[in-house]
């Protein structure tokens, strides 16, 4: 039997995956595991390969939908398995939003997928942080059947070459990596494996279900394809391999026409503006790829792209769609996934260094003295402290000796798009505002800024990135 580390003389597999996808032998993985038959069989083979060294630690991760009557006998039997191999087993309770009345099963199916993955990220940093010293690696048992379905239904959806690559064997989970080592690996031979173990398995009933495309092409379109052409499963999977290398290489055709990095939310245009659409439209759905975003459908984003090369300089065309919007502001494309959640009045009480706020967000002040950083330093004082909204025809004094500036003209000459506006925070300190922060950026008046070593508070603001 094959390890994840095999052909290490070759700089890729088959599959023409660099063997880096595979991980460390320092690496823990984390199995998500249904308890199913699937999940047994790669849990008995990742059982082999973490005793012949590949890596370092192996658990188990069941994550209960509380969709199913027997959610907690599935859990009990995802934890005998994990047990039987030897393997640390934690489930975790979630709760999924169901589909509204006409809002069809897929709904319901894609409110599981996203409350199941955000407890795998949690348990993903909560390993990282127990143990640093054996990074985690998140592992799902999606097997080459799995693969063609995927296929199939990227196909039925008209997706282009990105869609019809199919799931690659590793991508970034934000600060993690989530592999699927069994990319390549027939259903029947996972079974097999599962039956050889000797232990029981989850046999969801939502598997048969007519109603979930995924379903109807497992039990009757690939049957009828197999009957056809015996290998309908490996050629789609060729097809995917040539088109991930197709995509690779738009990938890199997009990174020479922006002349910059994709790893942002903000693209600058300046230059992109000379390209062909074809290519204009490349470089959006390839940065949007790297962003983990769902890309908008060929031709609203061509629709897009026509408003961006006929509308003024001072307009700001809208792209929405269901993976985030796009805006122009300037010479700057922004992805937006949320529109940024608008400044509340707040109270600060004295006795708190730390507010949270709105949007993933925290302010903190900490003592100090003065000189440390007038831009984020406030003088001392014990007057009251509030949190609110601004609005730009205030006015602050950032300069001794010049007048008084207009909110709204310091959030132009900062670059600070319309829409981010109502989220900047103002700081009254007794009354009176002392502090406008927006974004990265901070504006104090003169009348708060401390005195060098005078006894001074400096503000902090913490934003939580959120994964994909």
């Amino acid at each position: 039997m094959s390890t994840p580390n095999a052909n290490r003389s070759t700089p890729t597999g088959p599959d023409g995956i660099p063997r880096s996808a595979s991980p460390s032998s320092a690496s823990h993985v984390l199995l998500a595991s249904s308890g199913g038959r699937d999940s047994l069989g790669a849990l008995a083979r990742l059982a082999q390969w973490r005793d012949q060294g590949c890596f370092a630690r192996l658990s188990v991760v069941h994550i209960d939908h509380g969709l199913h009557p027997d959610a907690l006998d599935w859990g009990e039997i995802a934890g005998e398995q994990a047990r039987a191999h030897g393997c640390p087993f934690d489930v975790r309770r979630v709760t999924v939003r169901r589909a509204s009345v006409g809002a069809g099963r897929g709904s319901t199916e894609a409110a599981a997928r996203e409350a199941r993955y955000r407890a795998l990220d949690a348990a993903l940093t909560e390993a990282a942080s127990d143990d640093p010293e054996h990074p985690p690696v998140l592992v799902t048992a999606h097997h080459a059947d799995d693969q063609a379905e995927t296929i199939l239904l990227a196909l039925m959806r008209g997706s282009g070459g990105r869609g019809l690559s199919g799931m690659s064997a590793r991508r970034s989970r934000g600060a993690f990596a989530h592999w699927r080592p069994f990319l390549e690996t027939p259903r029947e031979e996972l079974e097999a494996v599962a039956r050889a173990s000797g232990l029981g398995w989850v046999d969801d009933p939502a598997n048969d279900d007519p109603g979930f495309a995924r379903n109807h092409l497992r039990h009757h379109v690939l049957p009828e394809l197999r009957a056809f052409w015996p290998d309908a499963v490996g050629r789609m999977r060729t097809s995917a391999q040539r088109l991930t290398m197709e995509q690779g290489l738009l990938g890199e055709l997009a990174a020479i026409d922006a002349d910059q990095s994709l790893d942002g939310p903000t693209l600058d245009w300046s230059k992109a503006t000379a390209l062909p659409p074809h290519r204009q439209c490349n470089l959006l759905r390839q940065w949007l790829a790297r962003l983990g975003c769902l890309p908008p459908p060929p031709e609203r984003l061509g629709e897009w792209l026509a408003q961006l090369r006929t509308a003024a300089a001072d307009r700001q065309p809208l792209l929405e769609w269901p993976g985030g919007q796009l805006r122009r502001y300037r010479d700057q494309i922004h992805w937006l996934p949320v529109l940024p959640e608008p400044t509340r009045p707040l109270d600060w009480p004295a006795d708190q260094p730390c507010l949270r706020l709105e949007g993933e967000r925290e302010i903190c002040r900490r003592p100090t003295r003065g000189g440390v950083d007038e831009g984020t330093s406030l003088r001392h004082s014990t007057d009251e402290w509030r949190l609110r909204p601004v609005g730009g025809s205030e006015r602050l004094r950032p300069v001794e000796g010049r007048p008084s500036l207009p909110i709204k003209q310091w959030f132009q000459d900062q670059g600070i798009p319309p829409w981010e506006r109502p989220a900047a925070i103002g700081v009254e300190v007794g009354g009176q505002l002392a502090v406008v922060l927006a974004g990265e950026h901070w504006l104090v008046d003169m009348a708060f800024r401390p005195n060098p070593d005078e006894p001074a508070w400096v503000l902090t603001e913490v934003r939580e990135s959120r994964t994909g």
